[in-house]
Parts: C-alpha cells; structure tokens; sequence
C-alpha cells in the first residue's frame, strides 16, 4: 500500500474519532461564517412565546427575513438567533399583529454549516409561529421588506410587496393573492384562492398544486422564467419578457394565455385540451405539436373548452398531449 494511501487512512479515522468526541460532548451545533470579526460562530436559537390579544390582521414590514407559518399552539412564538442584535419584532395592537423592524445583517454569511438543527434564518431574520385555526382578515407585507416566507396561513386576502424572495406554502386565501417582488424568486405551491396575481421585476416565478378559481389570474417576470405546474385554475395569463414559459399538467376551465418576448414555451397539456400556438418569428421547425413541425398559427381541437393561447416573439414552441 502506498504511503500516501496509508496516511489518507490514518487522517480519515482521526477526523471521525474528533467527530465523534465533538458529539459527545454536545458540539452538534450549527454554525455560520462571519466575516465582521472573522471567523466561525456558533448559532444559538432564541425564542419569546406570548399570549396575544385578539387580532384579526397580519402585517411585515421589516429589512430581515420573516417567515410566518401556523402550529400547534394557541400563543404566538418568534425565534430567532440571539447573537444577532436588531431582529424584527412582533407585537399586537389595535387588532393587528405587527412584525416589523430589523436588518440584513451583511457581515453573516448565508452559508450555514451545520452538524445539528440547523436554522435557516441565518441573516438575522426571524420565525413567527401563529396558532393553526386562525383565519385572518388580511395578511399584508408593505412595499421594501426583505424576503418573506407563509406556510399554512388562512385569510381572506393577502398582498405581498417584497425587495427578495417571495415563498407560499399551503396557503388557503377566500379572495384575491397579490405578490410584488422587486428583486427576488416568487415560488408558491398548494396555494388555495380565489385569484392569483403575481409580478416578478428580476426574478423566476414558479406556481405549482395549486387550486385558482378565476379566469383572470395572472403571473409575470421582466427577467426570469415563469412555470405553472400541476395547478387547476379557471385561466388567465401568464408572461416572460426576457425567460421561458414552462406548463405542465394544468387543467383549465377556460382559456391561459401564454406569451414571452425572447425565451421559449413549452406546454404539456390534457389531450382533450385545445392550443393555439404562433410565432411571429418562426419557421416550421420551431413550432412542434406532438412531435411534429407546425406553421405559426396552427390551433389543436379548436372546438375544447379547455384552450392555450401561446404565442413568442422570438423562441420556440413545443407541445405535448397526455
């Protein structure tokens, strides 16, 4: 055996029995890289749990990360990390929950490495635990707050006005959901509504599982890709001005316009579902049906209930049946 091999060896067992005399002696804890001092620094979680007064509304307005999800309790809960100074804070006044405050803490890498429970608000955000049977009035986040995340919320409305990324997850809306992203991803699944809105200046936008009962709804990036999978929706419009469009087994009730200026659409359809496809600037080979070339303008089962409108300024068009 080789020398090298042999010293290989020894350094692998060496790093396991330090990896596992770290364990014992309670090391399994995550850490993050800071660069204001430099150097590795160990999270430490934090928590404040209280029993609020009534409120009926929810509004963010904060420069960190903030995600609101619903559990198993009657209080509300925030963590956070508490070697973080200046993280937003939650209050409740006037029938309002009100998150607000707080900085992006730049000198906190994002990078997280951990060897336990890991905590993904690592850029000094914070967690907000509401209880699960709440049904809200409305969820607002005005315009300039940081990244936001909502997982299984109930409320008659929501309207999102971000600078960063925008997460739903299990969201059940009466009415109308409004997302405004300046500078970020847009990504929701098993979302519940009434109607969709959602425009995206700099980011991707990704609908999926999700139930949209009007005709109107509406999802749109300046510069991303936009993909609508999976979803039942009434119909509506969907648009890229610089990015591909991506539909994947959707089922309509009407008709989903699909249009991009400069990227490609691709739509995976029910068989029984009529399209329309049209390239202003396409010759027969970037246009196919089912495996097949198609001249700009060509309409699959003009007679269904069930239709696609899709339409590139300059891209191509595919496609495909059940």
């Amino acid at each position: 055996m080789k020398r090298s091999t042999k010293v290989s060896i020894v350094l692998v067992i060496l790093g396991l029995l330090l990896m596992g005399i770290g364990w014992w002696n309670h090391g399994n804890k995550s850490v993050l890289w800071s660069n204001n001092p430099r150097g590795f620094r160990v999270i430490r979680k934090a928590q404040q749990s209280y029993q609020p007064g009534a409120y009926q509304r929810i509004v963010v307005d904060a420069k960190a990360p903030v995600t609101i999800k619903a559990g198993n309790s009657n209080r509300v809960t925030v963590s956070y990390l508490d070697n973080v100074k200046g993280h937003p804070t939650a209050t409740v006044s006037k029938g309002t929950l009100t998150i607000e405050g707080g900085k992006s803490t730049a000198h906190l890498s994002q990078t997280n490495f951990s060897m336990g429970d890991g905590v993904g608000y690592t850029n000094g955000g914070v967690l907000v635990t509401v209880p699960r049977d709440k049904k809200l009035a409305d969820v607002t986040v005005k315009k300039g707050s940081h990244a936001i995340s909502l997982r299984n919320l109930q409320a008659k409305s929501m309207t999102i006005a971000a600078s960063n990324d925008v997460s739903l997850m299990d969201v059940r809306v009466d009415k109308q959901v409004v997302v405004k992203s300046s500078n970020g991803d847009v990504w929701a699944s098993g979302v519940k509504a009434q109607q969709l809105s959602v425009d995206a200046e700099n980011g991707d936008v990704g609908v999926s599982n999700s139930r949209l009962a009007a005709n109107n709804n509406r999802m749109v990036s300046e510069n991303g890709d936009v993909r609508l999978s999976e979803s039942k929706l009434g119909g509506g419009h969907v648009s890229s001005s610089n990015g591909d469009v991506h539909l994947q087994n959707n089922r309509l009730t009407k008709t989903l316009t699909a249009y991009t200026d400069d990227g490609d659409i691709s739509a995976h359809i029910a068989r029984s579902a009529g399209a329309k496809v049209i390239g202003r600037d396409a010759d027969m080979d970037d246009i196919k049906v089912d495996g097949k070339a198609r001249h700009s303008g060509y309409w699959l089962h003009q007679a269904a209930k069930e239709q696609y409108r899709l339409t590139t300024a300059d891209g191509d068009i595919t496609v495909s049946t059940d």
